[in-house]
């Protein structure tokens, strides 16, 4: 394989890893595998970047039937321990505590962890890994509900009559995006005056197809929800199809969805004006942040890596703004191009 130098951080410019001296092992354990997600983008990274480095790697990557599957999760991790690749990496499912056992087991056969986690106590957690990779997940909830409450002091929406799809009630990563929002759309509404009644809150597990089951019956209960916040991308896009299902226009003249994350189809719906709001964290930099950690560590630089790296969001409202901040290959694939109109289409 040849080194193919990682351009997009400044960090990892111009490093020059040495090559492995034998063939190194690399797993990655993902909740998702599909290319619209965060981490389907990430583990497609990771794949791509091993083979463009120099040395000989052997890739393994695992994904668990369903998203909220606590159990199918440590079968997998359980299977890592007895694998024990030289550096293992892992986005969470759910909660971090459900895994630290199976991390700390991993670690002790010798497997050198990177973990993607949510910016919670990172100094008390019960493992030592490489690096952490994190999203300022609070920050994304923030960006979506200073988003919502600009436009709505802005369109003089009022009042705004809110129900909020949270994640999964045991997940890090839901708890704080949703704090995130209210904090931001409570503070925004106050400083123009408008009213701002959350009339209805649901947890949805991160799902699209609880989502879209669940907006009916709340908009039957509350029809006078005009705000809906989507604790994910796959959270934001159930509740726009099952609006849609039910005669609802999602979108600048109908109910404003605020979504999380920015999985590939979500940015497409953003673009077509049915989504008003997505924080985007861009997940091939997140891969590219943990191979130059296994750049680093390979050259026997470990003292040169960070603790932590923290990647960057950008607050996404148009189809302009994603042509400037996402990835090309990421908006030339299947999961995004062909689902905007052509005329959409920026070359």
């Amino acid at each position: 394989m040849h080194f193919k130098q990682l351009t997009i951080l400044a960090g990892i410019a111009g490093l020059c890893a040495t090559a492995a001296t034998a063939e190194t092992t690399v797993s990655y354990i993902t909740p998702s595998a599909d290319i619209t997600t965060g981490p389907g983008q990430t583990l497609i990274g990771v794949a791509e970047g091993l083979e463009a480095m120099e040395g000989e790697f052997k890739f393994f990557s695992a994904v668990p039937p369903a998203h909220n599957d606590p159990a199918a999760y440590d079968r997998i991790l359980s299977d890592q321990v007895v694998l024990a690749p030289d550096y293992l990496m892992v986005t969470p499912a759910t909660s971090m505590d459900d895994i630290y056992d199976r991390l700390n087991e991993a670690a002790a056969k010798g497997s050198k962890l990177i973990l993607f986690a949510p910016p919670i106590g990172l100094d008390q957690h019960p493992v030592d890994p490489l690096a952490y990779i994190i999203v300022p997940e609070d920050v994304m909830g923030q960006m979506a509900g200073n988003d919502i409450a600009t436009m709505a002091c802005n369109e003089k929406r009022d009042p705004v009559n809110l129900a909020m799809f949270h994640g999964i009630p045991t997940s890090e990563i839901g708890k704080l995006r949703s704090a995130g929002f209210r904090e931001a759309i409570t503070k925004g509404l106050e400083e123009c005056g408008i009213t701002l009644n959350i009339v209805r809150e649901e947890f949805t597990n991160f799902s699209r197809e609880l989502a879209f089951r669940t907006i009916d019956p709340v908009m039957t209960a509350h029809p006078e929800i005009n705000v809906v916040f989507g604790a994910n991308s796959n959270t934001a896009l159930g509740i726009m199809e099952g609006l849609q299902a039910i005669g609802k226009s999602p979108g600048a003249d109908g109910i404003w969805i605020a979504g999380q994350g920015g999985q590939l189809d979500e940015l497409a719906a953003v673009c077509r004006g049915e989504i008003m709001t997505v924080p985007f964290r861009d997940p091939r930099k997140m891969s590219d942040i943990a191979l130059h950690v296994v750049q680093l560590d390979l050259a026997g630089r470990s003292s040169e890596i960070q603790p932590v790296y923290q990647t960057q969001l950008v607050p996404i409202t148009n189809c302009d703004q994603i042509f400037e901040t996402v990835p090309r290959a990421m908006l030339e694939s299947k999961g995004f191009r062909p689902l905007i109109p052509e005329e959409m289409w920026q070359e």
